[in-house]
């Protein structure tokens, strides 16, 4: 608990209130930021409306703290009042520090005019905050106008606080918001402001596909307009699984200078330490695993992508209990580290059979200094276009994002599997066989037998002669989804 006067204490050092000028190239995350060969903005925080309560949630890393700074920067480009925008670093706070943090505000702001919150990691905060923010909108006049922005990195604490908050966000119509690590698309760009392929055109840009666009006559016409750049794609894909789409590491895989590598080496192994340091102390906090658990653990996970989980099997080689690997798994789906592809029945999620675990971003699969051996390439294209698939769907609705009932697995009455399908798909299903020349007609059968209409994401196979049943190299899928 802190008192009044060391929480006013704390917001008079806000940066941009002693220095409107100065405050941002001093500032440590954005001049981090700076270092970066790119100029990377999510926009996850554009189109704020005045008084709106917004709920932005995203794992570690994933850069919610730089999207923060640059969001008070551009207000202040844009003539806000410096003194205006409020910052609080909720790491250290209780729920009862919330009213107190409003209380100093009230008298180091100006006394009339709407404010900006951001009030950073509030999940940290262990019990009660959403009451707390609930109570502060609706009794402390000031406050309950103001434009609030809510972060965090855990998905079952914001989802319980939006539904405490209901009533009480404004007129925000988009006020969930998600950031993950870097979707396909971004990486490529970051990569050629970075300096790489130089000398080669960009790949067109068109509006995003959603799954259901993807119809025997839309998708034709889309793949062939992309397909000169499919050598130059399916080269930049394989390298998106596995460099990934966290901005530190996408930075340092950028700036790797052959003659010199070992300061980008550096940094992307302080990031994986640093991500295994998160999952250890935010999403397995009150456990007393230790580091080497953690790893071992992570690195069991990261063996099973595409299969079921059985948690009896990881438990038996981890040395632990099922319902502690349940619980495990749990913690990282609320931390956005992994995400569950259900089996569907009827198209709806069937939550008492086994799901399959996919991590969010491939560097999660990586975190392990002792892995004997890196994880399949095609496994990993699996994962990530399952990842793509799940952003189509959280474009049009992020809130929805942790009920994880739009990308699902079908298994049919012969055990047969189909890696993706979904209510949302628009009679299609979609399987993963990331190889070259005919091999992919291997799931034909399946996906014939299947009550929708089927696609083969490939490695560099193109087949579209079939309405049916099409080949289209993954790269291409993923660029045309804009995951």
């Amino acid at each position: 608990m802190h008192s009044t006067r060391e929480l006013r204490d704390a917001l008079a050092r806000t940066g941009w209130w002693t220095d409107r000028h100065g405050w941002a190239g001093s500032d440590p995350d954005l001049r981090r930021a700076g270092e970066a060969p790119f100029e990377y903005t999510a926009g996850v925080l554009d189109g704020l409306v005045p008084g709106g309560l917004y709920v932005l949630r995203g794992p570690r890393r994933a850069g919610k703290s730089v999207a923060i700074k640059k969001k008070v920067r551009s207000l202040i480009e844009a003539g806000e009042d410096p003194r205006r925008i409020v910052h609080v670093a909720a790491d250290e706070l209780e729920a009862s520090d919330l009213r107190r943090v409003v209380d100093a505000a009230a008298s180091l702001t100006p006394p009339s005019g709407r404010r900006t919150w951001f009030l950073d990691e509030i999940t940290t905060i262990s019990a009660g905050w959403p009451s707390a923010i609930k109570w502060l909108r609706d009794n402390d006049l000031r406050f309950g106008a103001d434009t609030v922005v809510l972060t965090g990195s855990s998905a079952d604490n914001l989802t319980a606080a939006v539904k405490a908050l209901a009533g009480r966000r404004g007129a925000a119509v988009d006020s969930d918001r998600i950031l993950l690590p870097m979707s396909f698309r971004g990486f490529v760009r970051a990569r050629r402001e970075a300096g790489h392929h130089p000398g080669q055109a960009p790949p067109p840009e068109a509006d995003p596909l959603s799954v259901a666009d993807l119809t025997p006559r839309v998708l034709p016409e889309a793949v062939r307009g992309l397909a000169p750049w499919l050598t130059h794609l399916v080269r930049e894909w394989e390298t998106y699984l596995v460099v990934g789409g966290f901005p530190q590491a996408v930075a340092a895989n950028a700036a790797l200078d052959p003659l010199h590598p070992h300061p980008q080496e550096d940094a992307a192994r302080v990031l994986k330490q640093s991500l295994l340091d998160v999952i250890r102390g935010d999403a397995f906090g009150q456990s007393a695993w230790s580091r080497a658990q953690t790893d071992a653990f992570v690195r069991r996970l990261a063996t099973g992508i595409g299969s079921p989980t059985n948690c009896s099997d990881i438990a038996t080689d981890t040395g632990t209990a099922a319902k502690t690997v349940r619980r495990r798994i749990d913690a990282l789906r609320e931390s956005f580290v992994v995400w569950p592809c259900y089996r569907e029945h009827r198209l709806a999620p069937a939550l008492r059979a086994q799901e399959k675990t996919y991590f969010t971003d491939p560097i999660f699969c990586m975190l392990s200094e002792r892995r004997r051996r890196p994880v399949d390439l095609s496994l990993l294209s699996e994962q990530q276009l399952g990842m793509t698939l799940v952003r189509t769907f959280m474009r049009h609705d992020p809130g929805d994002y942790p009920s994880f009932d739009a990308v699902l697995h079908h298994r049919s009455r012969s055990r047969k599997e189909i890696d993706f399908a979904g209510p949302g798909f628009g009679g299609l299903a979609i399987e993963s066989k990331y190889v070259d020349g005919d091999r992919w007609k291997r799931a034909a059968p399946t996906l014939r037998a299947s009550p929708w209409r089927g696609l083969v994401a490939t490695r560099r196979a193109l087949d579209l002669d079939d309405p049916e049943l099409s080949a289209v190299p993954t790269a291409l899928l993923a660029w045309l989804l804009g995951g």
